[in-house]
């Protein structure tokens, strides 16, 4: 019997490459040569475009990019979310780096023989037969994947992917390349001398056995001329893709890993300050170029995949709006050689102004690109050169010169609390909650009715608790999602010095965007507190027994998520167990949670009037409809106000009520 290393010594000198000439293997080598450096040459000119951007950005603990990038570019966790998408990206990518590792085996193989004059270095023995098994293996499932990609780009769907030519064009490329591997290796093992029964270990490259014993009985001249025919077509295709990567969707092979490790650990509701001190000396302020995004931004941007996911989830987009998160991102990367400005047809005042703030697109991001903070440095170029009109400007005044959007005098700020025996701040010693009203609980009539039922909840549960009144000023939540960045400082400043004067245990808030400012935006200017939304502390108050409801008739209702509560700060649960408490019973619709529809009022779009396609607020009602609720819940006074203009337009008997105020009539002896 011959011995298997005896055999196995010749097999690449004389089976892998045994039909490849000098020449075609000295052309492998210049096209790769060539291949790299074009590969090389276009990397290096993004990292240039890169650059030219600001230094600025938070650091990176080392030890959170080393886990992000084995979670979610290695293990695609993040991309497996997406279901049939996530499945076909991560077969074509496994499929492509175990492919990618045995072409380097090969040539490593072939070129180290070569150089230490040895007929072969490792590729032997068991290890062959590992390494063959395994590259088919991963061959068929890179060949799936590209399958299930081009197939889910002919069909619907909410996470339907682009079908643009080019996009079909790598597609293609790579099905090309799959194939025409498989069918070199099986005339490879067809054409080899002895035929079939003298190297029976090649059923571990059971593709290509197969293949080959389709090709028994052609001549072997004509075998080998196919073969080296493939061969070096192949190979052409493989140097071809190599120097395409920078030039192309494809760039994110390098830069999406590179993005995902160096992500800033920040909840898509915090966005990146502006430094008032750089604006003095440089006179800039938001974006207008490229240039004025950080060198992070636009590496980031560098890694869109280009798969539509944050469009696709975008409320702007889908009811009829100019704005595409994925067409901001591309424009940007797509003019950061460059020093022309970013404002103009492409990126229109229309589109930025479209935004809702809601953080869909970030969440939806498989490699983390922050959409919504380039769409907010944009939109700061626009307010400082006036680019803002109508009830949106008047909103931005009258938040700087009253505190609140409304322009209310600041003097009626407190008097909701007439007559409801509500002390402030100066009236109790370090009470254990400090009730953060906001200006919406404060102000309009509506909102009211949930401060005063949040106020009968704590005072049935006994607790120590005390307003800021008179002293108490918008958060700046408004002013900073539309790109003033002055006026929340301003107005940010001044509520850190009152809380700061104030002792109290924890703030409490019905409002998202306060509770999301306070929490997640206070603590870049100094302010650091225990924040709580009002659906999680009533949740610790039943838990906890201080908190008794009594029982009542089933209601079935459905829950619509506030954006700034569910996505940005992942308060998903807490309302949820609420409401069973109250004998709601939650029936989710379609899109809820972290992965809710945007009621269309964050992003100062509250006070901007909706005259493009559909209005997001009437296409969320439809959604909440399908449940066929007798109650929809709603745990912010945005969502409360568009929900309920919604249900208006339609004249629905469904009611509108915030979480407090369903708890409320739940209460021992509450007349409700």
């Amino acid at each position: 019997m011959v011995e298997l290393d005896t055999i196995f010594a010749a097999i690449v000198t004389r089976e892998i490459l045994w039909n490849v000439p000098p020449w075609a293997r000295a052309l492998m080598y210049l096209l790769f040569l060539v291949a790299a450096a074009l590969c090389v040459l276009g990397m290096a000119r993004r990292v240039r475009s890169w650059r030219k951007g600001r230094e600025t950005g938070e650091p990176v603990s080392l030890g959170k990019a080393w886990r992000r990038l084995w979670r979610d570019a290695v293990l695609q966790v993040r991309i497996w979310r997406s279901g049939a998408a996530g499945l076909g990206h991560a077969l074509v990518f496994w499929g492509f780096i175990v492919l990618f590792l045995g072409t380097c085996i090969v040539a490593v193989e072939d070129y180290g023989s070569w150089l230490l004059g040895r007929e072969h270095l490792f590729f032997t023995g068991a290890f062959y037969l590992a390494v063959s098994f395994a590259l088919e293996v991963f061959g068929i499932f890179f060949l799936l994947g590209l399958v299930l990609a081009l197939s889910r780009r002919k069909s619907g769907g909410r996470l339907r992917p682009l079908s643009r030519p080019v996009d079909l064009a790598v597609l293609w490329l790579f099905l090309v390349i799959g194939l025409s591997g498989f069918a070199t290796e099986g005339l490879r093992i067809a054409a080899a001398g002895g035929g079939l029964d003298s190297h029976p270990f090649e059923r571990w490259s059971f593709v290509g056995w197969w293949l080959a014993t389709g090709l028994q009985g052609l001549d072997v001249s004509v075998l080998a001329t196919l073969h080296l025919a493939f061969w070096v077509g192949h190979m052409v295709l493989s140097m071809a893709f190599i120097a395409l990567i920078p030039y192309c969707k494809l760039r994110h092979i390098f830069f999406a890993p590179v993005n995902i490790a160096l992500r800033e650990d920040r909840k898509a509701g915090r966005y990146l300050g502006v430094s008032m001190e750089e604006v003095e000396e440089t006179g800039r302020y938001g974006a207008a170029t490229a240039s004025d995004f950080t060198r992070r931004q636009l590496m980031s941007f560098d890694a869109c995949t280009e798969c539509a996911r944050c469009q696709t989830v975008c409320p702007a987009t889908a009811t009829g709006k100019p704005l595409s998160p994925m067409k901001v991102v591309l424009d940007i990367a797509g003019s950061s050689e460059g020093g022309e400005s970013l404002h103009g047809d492409e990126i229109s005042p229309d589109v930025l102004w479209a935004c809702t703030s809601c953080g869909a697109c970030v969440e939806e991001c498989p490699v983390y690109i922050d959409q919504l903070g380039a769409i907010v440095d944009l939109r700061r170029h626009l307010v400082a050169e006036g680019e803002i009109r109508g009830s949106a400007q008047a909103a931005l005044r009258s938040v700087a010169a009253a505190g609140n959007p409304w322009g209310m005098p600041r003097e009626d700020r407190a008097d909701w609390a007439e007559g409801l025996g509500v002390p402030t701040i100066d009236e109790v010693d370090s009470p254990e909650l400090l009730f953060w009203i906001g200006c919406a609980g404060s102000y309009d009539r509506r909102s009211r009715k949930v401060t005063e039922a949040m106020v009968r909840i704590l005072q049935a549960a006994g607790v120590r608790f005390a307003i800021l009144g008179k002293g108490e000023c918008c958060t700046g939540d408004p002013a900073r999602r539309m790109g003033d960045e002055f006026t929340y400082n301003e107005l940010a400043g001044a509520n850190i010095e009152s809380l700061s004067e104030a002792t109290f245990e924890r703030v409490l808030t019905t409002c998202p965007h306060c509770f999301n400012a306070i929490r997640n935006e206070y603590p870049d200017l100094g302010g650091n507190y225990d924040v709580v939304h009002h659906s999680e502390f009533i949740e610790e108050l039943i838990a906890s027994g201080r908190l008794v409801l009594e029982d009542g008739a089933s209601v079935r209702g459905t829950l619509h998520d506030p954006c700034y509560l569910a996505r940005q700060n992942d308060v998903v649960e807490a309302p949820r167990s609420v409401l069973r408490s109250t004998g709601l019973d939650v029936v989710e619709p379609e899109q809820s949670g972290k992965e809710g529809f945007c009621c269309g009022a964050g992003g100062g779009r509250m006070w901007m009037e909706e005259d493009t396609g559909e209005r997001i607020n009437s296409e969320r009602w439809s959604q909440l409809q399908e449940t066929d609720p007798e109650t929809v819940a709603v745990g912010c006074p945005f969502c409360m106000t568009m929900m309920t203009d919604a249900r208006d337009a339609v004249d629905s008997p469904v009611e509108v009520k915030d979480i407090a105020e369903l708890v409320a009539e739940r209460l021992p002896g509450s007349s409700s």
